[in-house]
Parts: C-alpha cells; sequence; structure tokens
C-alpha cells in the first residue's frame, strides 16, 4: 500500500473513531501555566438547545454502508432520552428510528453504548434512571431491521446512577461463543459482568445472575473479545486511577483467571480535564495495547504499555511510558482512543489542549499515532484536524452518571 494511501486510510479510521470516546466533562477545561500564556479566558455558555449529549456511532463490520447513530437529547419537558438514526447506504441518506419504548416509571434514558453481534443484531444498551435519578437500571434493546425499529428492553442489573459501562460482541466465526454479547460495568463501585447468548437473557459467571466480577473497588471498566473469542475486562482499582487491572475468561465469561497488573503508579489528568479512562485493543495475533491520559509530569500526557501474550503479561516500565516522544511541552494530551486496522497497525488517536500558536488561544485538535510493530513503538504524532477549535463553543454534556459509557466502533 502506497504511503500516500495508507496516510489517508488511517486519518478516515481515526476521525471516525473519535466519535466513540464522546466524553467531554461540562467543566471549564484548565488554564495551561506558560511563560507565553498569562491571561485568563472567559468560557462562553451556550443555550440548552446548543447541547449535546452522548452519542455512538457504529460502522457495521457485516456491512460498510450500513451506519447506525444514536445520541442522548432532552425532550422539551427536560426529560432525557435516547434518539437512534441508520443509514443503508454509507451516510448519503438517513432515517430516524422510532422511539425506543420506555417504562412507564423511568424518569429518562441516558449514555447510549452500542453493539452489533455476529447475527447483525444491534444492542443498545442504556441507563434507564429511576423517578430521583439517582439509582437506574441498565437495560438493552435490540433492533432485528438495522436500527429502524427497537425492542421492549431488557433489565440487565440495577444500582446507582453513577457508573460507566461499555459492550462487546463475539464476532469471530471461529470462536465457540460467536454471537455473545458482554457488558462490564462499575455499578455502586464494584466490577460487575454480565452474558448473554441473545441479548435478551443474561448472567454472570457460571449460571449466576449478573453482578460482581471481583470485589473491590472498580471504575471504568472496558470489556474487549479477541480473535480467540476470549472476554477481556480492563479497569480501574479507584476512582482517581492508582493502577490499570485486566482479568480474561477462555469459556466466554463463565469463568475469569486471577487479574493481572497492566499498569500502576498512574497520577490521574488534573481537575478540568476529562478523568483518566485507560482505552486498550487486542491484535488478531495476540499483541495488546493499553493507553491512559496521565499527570505525572505536570501536564496530562498519553503513557501506554504493551503485550505480546493477549495481556498475560506487559512489557515496558510498570507505570508505562509516554507514547509520543515529539509530544507538545505545551499540550494536555487526553482522552485516547485504539483500533487495530485489518492489516495490523494499531492507532491511537486523541486530544490535544493548549494554546495554539503557542502564545494563542486555549483550543483543542485531534492527533494520532501508528505503531507497525505490534505496540511495542509509536511513530511520530500528526495532527488530524483540519483546524483547532474551542472546546467553549457549543459544548457537550456528558453526564456523570455515564461518564465512561464508550459507544462501540466496527471496522471490517
Amino acid at each position: 500500500m502506497a504511503e500516500a494511501v495508507r496516510l489517508m486510510y488511517t486519518r478516515i479510521i481515526a476521525a471516525m473513531v473519535i466519535l466513540r470516546h464522546n466524553l467531554m466533562e461540562t467543566v471549564q477545561l484548565p488554564m495551561i501555566e506558560t511563560e507565553k500564556v498569562t491571561r485568563a479566558r472567559a468560557v462562553k455558555r451556550r443555550g440548552p438547545t446548543a447541547a449535546r449529549n452522548e452519542s455512538a456511532l457504529l460502522i457495521s463490520p457485516l456491512d460498510s454502508k450500513h451506519i447506525v447513530g444514536v445520541e442522548e437529547v432532552t425532550l422539551p419537558d427536560g426529560t432525557p432520552a435516547v434518539s437512534a438514526r441508520v443509514s443503508f447506504d454509507g451516510g448519503v441518506s438517513w432515517r430516524e428510528s422510532w422511539p425506543l419504548p420506555a417504562g412507564s416509571s423511568w424518569s429518562g434514558v441516558v449514555g447510549p453504548v452500542l453493539a452489533i453481534d455476529a447475527h447483525g443484531t444491534l444492542n443498545l444498551a442504556v441507563l434507564a434512571l429511576e423517578t430521583d435519578r439517582t439509582r437506574a437500571s441498565l437495560v438493552v434493546y435490540l433492533s432485528q431491521d438495522g436500527g429502524i425499529h427497537w425492542s421492549y428492553p431488557s433489565v440487565v442489573m440495577r444500582g446507582e446512577a453513577a457508573c460507566s459501562y461499555s459492550i462487546a460482541t463475539d464476532m469471530n466465526p471461529n470462536s465457540p461463543f460467536r454471537g455473545n454479547v458482554y457488558l462490564a460495568t462499575d455499578m455502586d463501585n464494584t466490577l460487575c459482568f454480565a452474558r448473554s447468548s441473545d441479548g435478551e437473557c443474561w448472567n454472570g459467571k457460571g449460571d449466576a445472575r449478573p453482578g460482581m466480577l471481583l470485589p473491590g473497588l472498580s471504575f471504568n471498566p472496558e470489556v474487549l473479545v479477541d480473535a480467540r473469542g476470549s472476554v477481556h475486562v480492563v479497569w480501574m482499582t479507584g476512582p482517581a486511577g492508582y493502577a490499570i487491572r485486566a482479568a480474561s475468561s477462555a469459556d466466554g465469561g463463565n469463568e475469569f483467571h486471577a487479574p493481572v497488573t497492566v499498569a500502576e503508579g498512574i497520577t490521574i489528568a488534573q481537575e478540568g480535564l476529562p478523568e483518566t479512562v485507560p482505552a486498550t485493543c487486542i491484535t488478531g495475533d495476540g499483541a495488546a495495547v493499553c493507553v491512559w491520559s496521565d499527570d505525572r509530569e505536570g501536564r496530562s500526557r498519553i503513557y501506554f504499555r504493551h503485550s505480546l501474550d493477549t495481556g498475560r503479561t506487559w512489557q515496558g516500565p510498570p507505570a508505562g511510558a509516554p507514547l509520543v516522544s515529539d509530544s507538545e511541552p505545551n499540550q494536555h494530551e487526553f482522552q485516547p482512543h485504539l483500533i487495530v486496522t485489518p492489516g495490523g497497525e494499531i492507532l491511537c488517536a486523541f486530544y490535544e489542549y493548549g494554546p495554539k500558536p503557542p502564545d494563542g488561544e486555549l483550543l483543542i485538535d485531534l492527533a494520532m499515532a501508528i505503531s507497525y510493530d505490534r505496540g511495542a513503538t509509536f511513530g511520530h504524532r500528526m495532527v488530524l484536524s483540519e483546524q483547532p477549535w474551542d472546546p467553549a463553543d457549543d459544548k457537550p454534556l456528558s453526564r456523570a452518571a455515564t461518564r465512561g459509557a464508550l459507544g462501540w466502533l466496527a471496522l471490517g
């Protein structure tokens, strides 16, 4: 593949994949203290009609022209709801889905997370809020017609509304668990797990009901499925980071091996930036990479570790190493996301926030780095944005109740 074509391809992937990570907090981003930036800057407040909440975009690996987008919206009466749209021609035209069925006692739904299973069924996980909105049910809707109509949801588990969650499916043709759907959440600050073969009936480890996977504090979990059908759950051990741990299952989530430490000694991103949330990927040949934002240098910077054996052991310093060597010293790097291309390259896209130019306004760019050696090293960063943007302009609203709720993007 010619380098120009490769670069264009990777830019397109990164631009789409960053839509999965729409987690910007509704707080003012911090001023960056440099010799050239000494003035404060007011954050513009926009009206509620300009607000955008949690959203997710999915491109079906079964049909690249099938795209589904879901977004949390606010109804005229102030109730949060989820709206879905679908395209069957690669985004040329769109149609709005029928409204999602809702329970009569719900006070709204938030935090859509989207996946498609091996049979082409869409699985949409959301939090159904109870009356006081401090507690909620994690529920899953199904769509058998590509996202036009949605079933009445199945309740997976109940707990505090302030939780994050992740969804993944097994689409591997040779996996004995092909078609399974998996959910991981930190509901009640505990690592919880649920699995289903049809998106309707859910259980946890063994034949138990969905619930606690491991004891102890857990935050911002992510669930993944590797090329052999093994399930991996990656999470943080404290609200402020501390360590990243992982556990895996080779039997479809029935039982999990003892957890391993991915990284430790993490310093979370400073107040004002989105919280430190790890992102992980596993290649078809068993290499794995975990990335996160870390403030140990006095500014948020992307750090990483890599594995050559699907996450059983991890290489490099225990606290991780900087992702790129040419990081801009006056920029915050945060909210990384990973994806593996069909050719085996590992892409890490992330945001850069700081003065642009060096003595200019505080703006955000989308940047990316690529690994061609199974995650051992990443090359020079490249800026993908045609121009940086103001994070205070049309600021997205991200609820604490879904601070880690990630959409799911699959590319064939």
